[in-house]
């Protein structure tokens, strides 16, 4: 007998159907769908800000939360907000909601700028400071003796540790990695480094070292040279060729290492020492020889033109030892040619190859020309003195390398003191402290007829003088009781600032301005000569002595103070209203000294 379903039962396997799959009842609620975000790239110093919403999905339109999980920042609805300490890369992760699911998303941050600042912490502590942020980055702790010895482009420091066997490091801010250089060789010492931060060091015994090549993005390590002296010279010129100086029967040859082509040429291998001297702008060098005939000459070499010996169209400068002296924007070379009581100054063009005897422009030819110094306009100032007739006095000339104006800077019965050359690119001034005069600072025009404009200060100056940014200088009584600002634009003299223990600092808030040291109430504070106002401001006069330490790149001033009872100096940044105390206890409640030992802007 067969048994038929009933309708009734039909009914119930069909509804049981339907329920199984789902038909015929409420669809079940699903968590955010939430899309790749790409990578973003941040100024250093710059408020990221990114409407997640563009990239999350929500299939019944639920009003959505957002919430940071990791890395730093907040949401204002769906909008992701967030300043990062400095360079380097992050990983957000985030989660949102619709009240009932959740789902996680991440996205990376790369932060591609950064001002940095370079603060030892005792000695046996650094730190990079972020100037934007004022967040701290640690280099190094309980090491020995950090010293920095170069800063790099692209946020790189290389530094190295002086007590006991010395070690070189390569710190790298964007990654908060450290490599070690030259970690199985003895004494590394930094060299040099190319323009697109390759770095160059030696290491070896003294006398029989050799010169590597580190390359920081492949993270390898090559050598260049062996055999160099202990006093080699490495130079990298403005086309990144590397030169460097080879130890040959126990004098100096000079090679060079071209990164482009990977090869090594020889520059000049004369039988005597030849030693490198300087790089010019026009990617040339400047090599001194020892002559067959013993005298110093010097030589210029650029790759296009081969090795050119500098003064030889000159016949008289033959038998001189030729001392290399400065070069100019123009890459002329500047050199004193000397033998006995005479000097003359000459400078010679490597674009025409010939020679300008600038002490027969001068007019006293055959005394002792010394070079003092040279302006950015390639203004050459130097000394002369007559060491037969008067040697107790010294008078100041200047030759210009572009116009060939010259003309007397000072000629006293005494030593005029070349103090040196600033400018605001227009007229160059040179700074002379007579010595029969002492209590004068002269500031002297380079023209064809200088004007000359003294601060009589009323008491012995220093013999240092400040330069700021815009070219302004900034003279001081040694004994503290003035400081007085030539303003290179205008062409004068302000009215000199008085008090007690005053002292020169460094670059203000804009233009013009500086910071200096005071004391007060048997403390040293710190305050500001407001150029524009002028007038000064306080910086800090809170209990304890204050050291000012630098202007950073985003216009903040940075100083040091013992506070309270302590005898350690904490970090304190200053923005022109008010200060902001920067270090203070370590984790074990131990305070420490800073110093700013540099600053640099890097970008990656």
């Amino acid at each position: 007998m067969v048994h038929r379903p009933t309708i009734t039962t039909l009914l119930l396997a069909t509804a049981a159907t339907l329920a199984a799959c789902g038909g015929g009842s409420k669809v079940g609620n699903a968590a955010p769908r939430i899309e790749s975000v790409p990578p973003q790239l941040v100024a250093g110093g710059t408020p990221l800000s990114l409407d997640v919403a563009d990239y999350v999905t929500d299939r019944e339109g639920a009003t959505l939360a957002y919430t940071v999980t990791s890395g730093g920042g907040s949401f204002t609805g769906s909008v992701y907000t967030n300043t990062f300490d400095t360079i380097g890369s992050y990983d957000v992760e985030f989660s949102v909601t619709d009240g009932a699911k959740t789902n996680a998303g991440t996205f990376a941050v790369k932060v591609t700028s950064a001002n940095l600042v370079a603060v030892r912490e005792d000695d046996q502590g650094l730190m990079l400071l972020d100037s934007a942020t004022n967040a701290f980055v640690r280099v190094a702790a309980s090491v020995s003796q950090p010293r920095v010895d170069a800063t790099l482009s692209d946020s790189r420091v290389v530094y190295h540790t002086t007590s006991g066997p010395s070690r070189l490091w390569l710190f790298d801010t964007f990654s908060r990695r450290n490599t070690e250089l030259g970690a199985d060789e003895t004494n590394p010492a930094y060299a040099n480094h190319t323009s697109d931060n390759k770095v160059l060091f030696t290491a070896g015994a003294t006398n029989a070292r050799k010169l590597f090549l580190h390359n920081p993005v492949t993270n390898t390590t090559r050598v260049l040279a062996e055999n160099l002296l202990s006093t080699n010279t490495v130079l990298v010129n403005s086309a990144d060729l590397v030169f460097y100086e080879v130890a040959v029967g126990g004098q100096a040859d000079v090679y060079a290492y071209d990164p482009a082509e990977d090869e090594t040429f020889a520059v000049a291998t004369a039988a005597t020492d030849e030693q490198l001297e300087a790089t010019l702008p026009n990617g040339g060098i400047v090599i001194s020889r020892v002559s067959a005939t013993g005298p110093h000459d010097l030589f210029y070499y650029k790759v296009s033109t081969g090795l050119v010996e500098i003064g030889a169209d000159v016949s008289a400068l033959d038998s001189r030892d030729k001392v290399y002296a400065a070069r100019g924007t123009n890459s002329h070379v500047v050199f004193m040619a000397q033998s006995g009581t005479t000097s003359d100054l000459c400078s010679w063009n490597p674009s025409t190859g010939d020679t300008t005897e600038i002490s027969t422009l001068t007019g006293a030819s055959g005394d002792w020309d010394e070079f003092a110094a040279i302006g950015a306009g390639n203004e050459v100032v130097f000394g002369r003195t007559d060491l037969v007739s008067t040697p107790s006095e010294t008078d100041a000339f200047f030759y210009d390398l572009d116009t060939g104006t010259n003309a007397t800077v000072r000629n006293g019965s005494d030593v005029s003191q070349v103090l040196g050359v600033s400018s605001d690119g227009t007229t160059a001034w040179a700074f002379v402290r007579p010595s029969g005069t002492t209590s004068s600072l002269l500031a002297v025009s380079l023209v064809a007829s200088p004007s000359t404009q003294t601060w009589a200060a009323g008491g012995a100056v220093e013999t240092t003088i400040g330069t700021l940014a815009n070219g302004d200088v900034v003279g001081q009584r040694t004994d503290g009781t003035a400081l007085n600002v030539f303003d290179v634009s205008v062409g004068t003299w302000g009215s000199a600032i008085t008090g007690t223990g005053l002292a020169f600092g460094g670059d203000g808030l804009d233009a013009g301005d500086f910071v200096y040291s005071l004391t007060a109430s048997s403390q040293t504070d710190l305050s500001m000569w407001d150029a524009s106002g002028t007038t000064s401001v306080v910086l800090s006069n809170t209990a304890g002595n204050d050291a000012f330490q630098a202007k950073t790149a985003d216009g903040t001033i940075l100083f040091t103070r013992v506070v309270g009872t302590n005898t350690n100096t904490d970090l304190f940044v200053w923005d022109g209203s008010t200060e902001t105390r920067l270090t203070n206890t370590d984790s074990g409640g131990l305070h420490h000294d800073h110093t700013v030992v540099g600053k640099f802007s890097a970008t990656r």
